[in-house]
């Protein structure tokens, strides 16, 4: 194993990766990563993602302080407020005094959250092989899933529309999923993600656009992008080679708020390297209860028809706390126990 000469192979520059490297460099390790794109964050497109704010206890400062990054160097926008629309009843406003999520941009640009972690491993003097495929021997597999279970379809356009962030529910924008538009500073991701419709013609992505046409939002054509993701569970998480990210499952099932789970999956693996094994363990068997629990919402979320979906968020609107509701989905508790055990063996992709 590459720890007894203190160099530890990295396979991936995705956020898992990077954040193990950063962790083992700063303890004294020397990491290298090789990443077969020719830059960090060179298989994403610059899209709109979010920073959760319900599954982690801890505040973004604390999380990606003990993550090993700096989280002021990162560019990011705090959203308190969204609008919710669906098929069956008209839009309403979804608002906390607390940010529900933190927005950041995913890819290769300056100010792109893979590109500002990049520069942060760089500076703790973490070492990157570009343009080179992993060999065989890596300690850490962090490049993502080969599995396809749901799919994202978007587009990345330029608008002078002001700021603004809408959810879009319902089986003709995204079947199983969920739609949404975001624009922020000039620039707008409008994306649906989505299980495969049995129904081919069924356009997610076509029938989003003129939905928001028709409510008097136009969206350019703009630059189109596309990804999948997968609903298995592997088991694992610290075993050799340590899987992280989503080559090990770590993600949100439910909505697909994987940021936090997989950079969480990174350290825990950083941490049974320089064993630290008891906090490392801590780490997992968290993450996997939150996984779990995710995996859960996934299949009651599917269960819902339209009015169910528009029902569920409507009383999301009608509280005055809706970020306790959503941290009590992640909650281990008897209610969320009996389901995992009633219910993992019941979907149509299982546990592996």
């Amino acid at each position: 194993m590459g720890e007894s000469s203190k160099t530890i192979k990295i396979a991936g520059g995705g956020i898992a990766g990077l954040t193990a490297a950063i962790q083992l460099k700063k303890s004294g390790l020397d990491p290298i990563i090789f990443e077969k794109e020719s830059q960090i964050g060179g298989n994403r497109h610059g899209d709109y993602e979010g920073l959760e704010n319900w599954i982690f206890d801890q505040s973004m400062n604390e999380f990606f302080g003990q993550s090993g990054f700096d989280f002021s160097q990162i560019t990011s926008i705090p959203i308190n407020r969204f609008r919710v629309h669906t098929s069956t009843s008209s839009s309403f406003m979804i608002h906390h005094h607390r940010p529900f999520f933190h927005m950041v941009k995913r890819g290769s640009g300056k100010t792109d959250l893979d590109t500002a972690l990049y520069r942060q491993c760089r500076f703790a003097g973490v070492q990157f092989e570009m343009g080179n495929s992993a060999p065989n021997d890596c300690d850490i597999i962090a490049t993502g899933t080969t599995k396809a279970a749901a799919y994202i379809r978007g587009i990345n356009f330029d608008t002078s529309l002001s700021d603004q962030v809408h959810l879009l529910l319902g089986h003709e924008f995204a079947p199983k999923g969920y739609a949404y538009l975001i624009i922020l500073d000039g620039k707008g991701t409008l994306a649906t993600a989505y299980k495969k419709p049995g129904d081919n013609q069924v356009d997610p992505l076509q029938n989003s656009k003129d939905y928001f046409k028709e409510y008097g939002i136009t969206i350019s054509d703009g630059n189109p992008f596309g990804s999948r993701g997968s609903f298995s569970l592997p088991f694992g998480g610290l075993k050799y080679p340590y899987k992280i990210g989503e080559a090990g499952g770590f993600q949100d099932y439910l909505f697909g708020f994987g940021i936090r789970m997989s950079m969480a999956s990174g350290g825990g693996a950083a941490l049974s390297i320089l064993g630290r094994h008891k906090e490392a363990k801590r780490v997992m068997k968290d993450l996997n209860r939150m996984r779990r629990l995710s995996f859960v919402n996934r299949m009651l979320y599917e269960r819902l028809n339209d009015h169910q979906m528009a029902a569920f968020a409507k009383k999301l609107s009608e509280v005055s706390d809706p970020l306790t509701i959503l941290s009590g989905a992640y909650s281990w508790n008897f209610k969320n126990i009996r389901r995992w055990i009633t219910m993992k063996n019941r979907y149509e992709v299982r546990p592996t």
